[in-house]
C-alpha cells in the first residue's frame, strides 16, 4: 500500500492531464451519447487547479467529486453493457462506425476514470475516511486480534 501511495503522490502533478484527457474523451463521446462525464471532468479540473484559495471547501469538494466519480463509474458500466449489446445487433450502416468509436472511447474513459478514482482515493484517503459516518470509521479503525486456540489443547 505504501508503494501505491508513494507512486500516486509522485504523479499527483499529472492528475490535471489525466482529468483533461478524460474530459476530451467525454467531449468526443457526445457524438452519440448524452455524456455527463464532460461536466464532471471540467468541475474536477476547477476543483484541483483553481480552488486553492479556499482550502476547507476545496477538501470537501474533492471528497464529493470522489463519490460522484464512483457513482458515475457504475453508470458508465451499465451504459457500455446496455448500448454495446444494442449497437452490436444493429445493421452495419454509416452510423455504426461512430457507434463503435464512442463505445471504444467509453471503455477507455472507464479506464481513465478508474485511474483517477485510485489516485484521488490514495492521495485524499485521510480526508475521505474522516468524512465517512462514525460507525464506518470505527470499523475501519478497529484492529482485529488474531484468533488463538484455547490453551491446553
Amino acid at each position: 500500500m505504501e508503494k501505491i501511495k508513494s507512486l500516486a503522490q509522485q504523479h499527483s502533478n499529472k492528475l490535471f492531464y489525466i482529468l483533461l484527457s478524460g474530459g476530451i474523451i467525454a467531449a468526443i463521446n457526445t457524438l452519440c451519447r448524452a455524456d455527463y462525464n464532460f461536466i464532471i471532468y471540467l468541475y474536477m479540473i476547477y476543483v484541483w487547479q483553481f480552488m486553492e484559495n479556499a482550502r476547507e471547501s476545496q477538501a470537501q469538494e474533492k471528497i464529493s467529486s470522489f463519490y460522484i466519480l464512483c457513482y458515475s463509474l457504475l453508470i458508465d458500466f451499465i451504459w457500455c453493457f446496455y448500448w454495446g449489446s444494442k449497437w452490436g445487433s444493429l445493421e452495419k450502416d454509416s452510423e455504426s462506425g461512430i457507434h463503435t468509436l464512442v463505445l471504444i472511447l467509453s471503455w477507455i474513459g472507464i479506464v481513465v476514470k478508474i485511474v483517477v478514482i485510485i489516485m484521488i482515493g490514495v492521495i485524499e484517503w485521510e480526508s475521505i475516511r474522516r468524512a465517512m459516518p462514525k460507525s464506518l470509521q470505527q470499523k475501519l479503525n478497529k484492529e482485529y486480534l488474531p484468533y488463538e486456540d484455547e490453551p491446553g489443547d
